[in-house]
């Protein structure tokens, strides 16, 4: 996102009054309060921003956001599945989280023993992204209240991801097998241990998606 005033200039931070995006130059910091210089006049002649976006409440047409702002706190809670998310005010991200860990939990318990280590991992590896992602969550939350966009690792990661497309469809699809899969266990129609043997598809596309990448890279180059 450019600086609303230098189109050519990226921006560093955002004013906590009226929400546009400021570049190094058009920073106006005071007690640690970003502003911009439109509502810092606005707010030294006393006025009420014109634009109705800032954080002011009714005042400016806007509700202050809900959501954590404590990241110390925001990663304790994140030890308790879906907790963590809860309180950053991500209710759909905590239900999400709830069922990624029991169903991963499910697997580990109705798979079969060859993969059993690799269930466990990426069980034992999930218990400990809820609580970073809580943290970092909150943290960029807190920092947004004092108008500065902090890009987080997450965010990163998600940038890298930024080529795959329907991302929300792919998870939805994938929430939809999985869900089928364990009905047809429950029935005794299709066995879980016979499924599980074909774990290591699941490296074969995880090696398709880096060739991908790196002929995609190729191309831009």
């Amino acid at each position: 996102m450019n600086c609303a005033y230098h189109a050519e200039a990226q921006n560093v931070a955002f004013c906590i009054r009226c929400g546009k995006p400021l570049c190094a130059v058009c920073i106006h910091n005071v007690r640690g309060s970003v502003y911009c210089e439109t509502c810092l006049a606005e707010l030294v002649e006393g006025k009420t921003p014109t634009s109705g976006t800032g954080p002011q409440g009714a005042a400016s047409g806007r509700v202050d956001e809900i959501g954590g702002g404590n990241p110390t706190a925001a990663f304790v809670l994140g030890l308790i599945p879906g907790v963590g998310a809860i309180y950053n005010a991500e209710y759909f991200k905590a239900a999400v989280h709830i069922l990624i860990f029991g169903s991963l939990i499910a697997i580990h318990d109705s798979g079969p023993r060859a993969a059993e280590p690799l269930l466990g991992m990426m069980t034992f590896g999930f218990f400990l992204y809820m609580p970073f992602e809580a943290y970092y969550t909150a943290k960029k939350n807190k920092m947004r209240r004092e108008g500065v966009d902090l890009q987080t690792p997450f965010d990163r990661f998600n940038e890298q991801l930024g080529g795959v497309k329907n991302k929300e469809l792919w998870g939805g699809m994938v929430l939809v097998i999985l869900g089928s899969l364990f009905l047809l266990d429950n029935f005794d129609i299709l066995r879980l241990d016979n499924i599980f043997r074909l774990w290591p598809i699941a490296l074969i596309v995880a090696g398709v998606f880096l060739l991908k990448r790196f002929q995609d890279k190729d191309k831009v180059t």
